[in-house]
C-alpha cells in the first residue's frame, strides 16, 4: 500500500484572493486526476478545517460525506464559469439541502456569519464566502480546469482561462488533439 500523498502546495497558475481562497482549496482537496483524497475520514476532515480555523470538535463520517458532496456541488458551480453549462439539479439540490442547514446571520458591517457550529458552520462560512464573491462578480474567475478538474483562478483579461496550466493541461489537450488529428490522416 502505498503512502497517502499530501495536498500540493502549490497553485497554478494563481491563487485565488482573499477568502475566496478557502473555496479554492476546499474544491482542491481532491486529485480527480490522481486518484487523491484529503478529507477522506473524519480525522483529515477536522484537520483540514482546524487549520483553516475552522474549529470543529469532532466530524462524522456522514459529515465528511457532506462535505465531498458540497465540493462536488461547487466543482461544478465552478465548471460552469468555464465552460457556461447550467449546474445540474442534482448539485442544486445538495447546495440547497446544505445551505438550508448552514444558518448564516446577517452582520452589520454587510458580511454575512455562520449562525451554528460544527461542520454546519463550516459550511456556512463557504456559503458567505461564495455569496460573497457572487455579490461583488468575482466568483466567475474561480474556475476548475477542463482537463484535471484542479480549481485555479483566472487572471486572463477576458476572463477566458480554461486550463489550471497552459503548460500542463493545455499542452496536454492540445497535444492529444494533434495526435488524433495526425492518426485520422491517410497514409
Amino acid at each position: 500500500m502505498s503512502p497517502r500523498r499530501r495536498p500540493p502546495q502549490y497553485d497554478l497558475p494563481h491563487a485565488a484572493p482573499g477568502a475566496l481562497r478557502l473555496v479554492q482549496l476546499l474544491l482542491n482537496s481532491r486529485d480527480a486526476e490522481y486518484g487523491n483524497e484529503w478529507l477522506g475520514t473524519p480525522k483529515e476532515l477536522a484537520a483540514w478545517l482546524e487549520a483553516r480555523g475552522l474549529h470543529v470538535a469532532r466530524a462524522t463520517a456522514a459529515d465528511v460525506r457532506r462535505v465531498q458532496e458540497v465540493r462536488e456541488a461547487l466543482r461544478e458551480l465552478t465548471m460552469a464559469n468555464n465552460d457556461g453549462k447550467p449546474v445540474s439539479g442534482e448539485s442544486r439540490a445538495v447546495l440547497d439541502r446544505e445551505a438550508a442547514r448552514a444558518t448564516l446571520r446577517v452582520m452589520f458591517d454587510g458580511t454575512l456569519a455562520p449562525a451554528v457550529g460544527g461542520v454546519d458552520g463550516a459550511l456556512a462560512h463557504v456559503f458567505a464566502v461564495v455569496h460573497g464573491a457572487m455579490a461583488d462578480g468575482s466568483w466567475g474567475r474561480l474556475k476548475s480546469c477542463r482537463n484535471c478538474h484542479w480549481a485555479f483562478w483566472d487572471e486572463s483579461k477576458n476572463r477566458s482561462a480554461t486550463w489550471c496550466s497552459m503548460e500542463l493541461c493545455g499542452n496536454r489537450l492540445k497535444t492529444k488533439r494533434y495526435r488524433t488529428r495526425r492518426a485520422a490522416r491517410p497514409v
